[in-house]
């Protein structure tokens, strides 16, 4: 039997998660965030808040890439 889901943010409550991201030929970088969700189910897609006065956003803009590490 088919089941239907109403949207949602499927990590709830907003968990503080640690992004990593990296600069070509450097050190990843590790940092934690505490606005991380789903924006979109259908293709899945993820969303992180980063202030433009963190280190990481700078390497976030240049790259484009992020990781999103959800823990326990």
């Amino acid at each position: 039997m088919k089941q239907h889901w109403k949207g949602g943010n499927m990590v709830y409550p907003v968990p503080a998660v640690l992004v990593t991201c990296q600069r070509e030929n450097s050190s990843p970088n590790v940092f934690t965030v505490a606005w991380c969700g789903t924006c979109c189910t259908n293709p899945p897609m993820a969303y992180i808040s980063v202030r433009p006065e963190r280190y990481s956003y700078d390497i976030i803009k240049e790259t484009s890439e992020f990781v999103i590490n959800l823990t326990r």
